[in-house]
């Protein structure tokens, strides 16, 4: 399989030609019985058989019906093995083109969406593969070869069983595009409900938190009935359809019993063949009327596929080779804009120097581009014009491993994996020896509280890190960083919601982090900046103002009025402690 790359329909088929050939096998030797037990009858009726001849037809039939069986328990290996194995490496050629891809393909795509393809869209290829390509083998062949058994038996014959078949068809082409417009939709609704639902999981402590309020239980609750509720609607309108091209299916046995009728009593054909013709049609109507049952399956396959190449056709962002020789340096920004899709300007023109191993902090008020100088940074967006550089060189030109080693980020609300604590630590460097690991705890001031911990190191921190608080969850992450030892460290208002005892040992990890390392951080509580080398003040996407604390404070107003207003918050809470 076509690895980072879009997969379609002839390609699957082409993988499972094994399956189909052995399937073909099967068929023809499903069908040949019916024409010896026939022949049988016929020289029975004319008194020309043996009873050697009766034993070896016998065999004959044995070892067809034999052959029957063993290739179509071949062919339904061939083809779940091949199902099975396709869906692994859909689902790993996923994982892996994900992770190539920029954040901002994830702003864009839900996690519902990208989960319901990962799991519902892939384990749609299963059951065409597995079941949907070997019976619409089964439904193609089998008419097939009866046509060409009843041609060479009486050409009138086999031309009164196909006489329906092109009406079949016209029909088929009409249905299906009622059908596609309708599977179309089932997708559509599909992918609305993994969304909410996935949400709805994702938030339900914030849910339940607001209980005596809450409305988004009823609402998902009325958007699955809603759901249901068109899916069965869809059934009923397509059900009948679907019934009509059955029966147009199965009329070709009528013409033909009428035909073979018309044909036997003017003595052109005789019984024993009139016989064999009702019994191949009868057996090639209901194979046929399968075929219509079965083609559904291929169209929500190829709705599938569609889906899972939404993914697969995004071509990465960031492809470039990866360098051995890379240093860091000053960061500097040259004339920037940046604005996400659909939206306003959010970056104007900025121009800035982060100097090597400089102090930074990037103040403002919500919305006015803190955040995404950093994701900016960090090469999860590109700029819409202008240049930014680490040491000279554009960062759109490094690989995103080379970004990576370059800068670390430390957020306010830090991810670990449901892994024991030592192995998200070791997250920052995957070859790190234990006694690497607590020396980066010990710096991270989580050490103590580790080995107070029953199982230390091995404890397991549960989903997105739930057995431990925001606190510790936040310096096991700068232990990661400090493990990573990336020479540029961005802090993402790190020491926001945590109390003043976990707020003391975040910053003495972070001044361990942040040794003879360029700091940026994007700060709201000022208090904590105020001896930064390098202050930037934003205000709706530029830059209004830039130096230290003190030169500040004499030539910006809004950095001037954002201390005094942030003064008046820390003496109102000291009041509210008091009172």
């Amino acid at each position: 399989m076509k690895q980072s790359s879009t997969i379609s329909v002839k390609e699957y088929k082409k993988g499972s030609l094994s399956s189909r050939i052995f399937m073909a096998i099967s068929v023809f030797s499903g069908i040949i019985p019916f024409i010896i037990i026939l022949r049988i009858i016929a020289l029975l009726s004319n008194n020309q058989i043996t009873i050697k001849l009766i034993v070896e037809l016998g065999v004959v039939i044995i070892v067809c019906q034999v052959s029957k069986a063993v290739f179509y328990g071949l062919s339904m290996w061939k083809a779940h093995d091949f199902a099975y194995t396709t869906l692994s490496e859909i689902r790993l050629n996923i994982i892996n083109h994900l992770k190539k891809l920029s954040i901002q393909f994830f702003q864009n795509r839900k996690i519902g969406d990208l989960t319901n393809i990962i799991n519902h869209e892939v384990d749609q290829t299963e059951l065409y593969l597995a079941h949907g390509l070997p019976e619409i083998t089964i439904a193609t062949l089998i008419p097939i070869t009866i046509f060409i058994c009843l041609l060479i038996i009486d050409w009138r014959l086999s031309l009164a069983l196909v006489s329906t078949v092109p009406l079949v068809f016209l029909y088929q082409k009409l249905l299906n595009r009622l059908i596609a417009d309708k599977f179309m939709k089932y997708a559509i609704s599909t992918k609305k409900m993994s969304e909410d639902l996935i949400e709805y999981i994702s938030t339900i402590s914030v849910v339940k938190a607001f209980s005596k309020e809450e409305r988004k239980t009823k609402k998902v609750l009325d958007s699955m009935n809603n759901y249901m509720s068109w899916v069965k609607n869809m059934t009923v309108s397509i059900s009948f359809p679907m019934s009509f091209s059955i029966m147009l299916m199965e009329g070709g046995l009528v013409v033909l019993a009428i035909v073979g009728s018309l044909l036997l009593k003017n003595n052109k054909i005789d019984v024993n063949t009139f016989i064999l013709a009702i019994i191949l049609g009868g057996i090639f109507s209901n194979t046929f009327a399968k075929f219509t049952t079965f083609h559904h399956i291929s169209i929500v396959f190829k709705n599938a596929l569609g889906r899972i190449n939404s993914i697969l056709s995004v071509n990465p962002i960031n492809n470039n080779t990866i360098s051995r020789n890379l240093e860091s340096g000053k960061i500097e920004f040259q004339n920037v804009d940046f604005s996400y899709e659909g939206h306003k300007k959010n970056l104007d023109n900025i121009n800035i120097t982060f100097k090597e191993h400089s102090v930074n902090a990037i103040i403002g008020a919500s919305g006015s581009g803190k955040t995404t100088i950093a994701n900016l940074i960090m090469g999860f967006w590109r700029t819409d014009s202008g240049l930014i550089t680490i040491n000279g060189k554009d960062i759109n030109k490094m690989s995103e491993y080379d970004l990576s080693n370059l800068v670390s980020i430390v957020q306010q609300d830090a991810f670990l994996f449901n892994l024991s604590i030592e192995e998200n630590i070791k997250i920052g460097k995957k070859n790190a020896s234990k006694k690497e690991v607590i020396e980066a705890a010990k710096k991270a001031q989580i050490h103590d509280m580790i080995m107070s911990l029953p199982k230390g190191y091995k404890t397991i921190v549960g989903e997105s890190g739930a057995k431990l608080s925001g606190g510790e969850r936040q310096r096991i992450s700068i232990a990661r960083m400090i493990l990573k030892n990336a020479p540029i460290i961005i802090l993402d208002e790190a020491t926001s919601a945590i109390d003043s005892a976990n707020e003391y040992l975040i910053k003495k990890a972070i001044e361990n982090l942040g040794k003879n390392k360029t700091i940026i951080t994007i700060a709201h509580h000022l208090n904590t900046i105020i001896n930064a080398d390098q202050i930037v003040v934003m205000e709706n996407g530029k830059i209004v103002g830039k130096g230290t604390h003190k030169e500040l404070l004499k030539q910006n107003q809004l950095y001037k009025k954002m201390i005094i207003e942030q003064n008046l918050v820390d003496n109102w809470e000291i009041k509210e402690g008091i009172s």
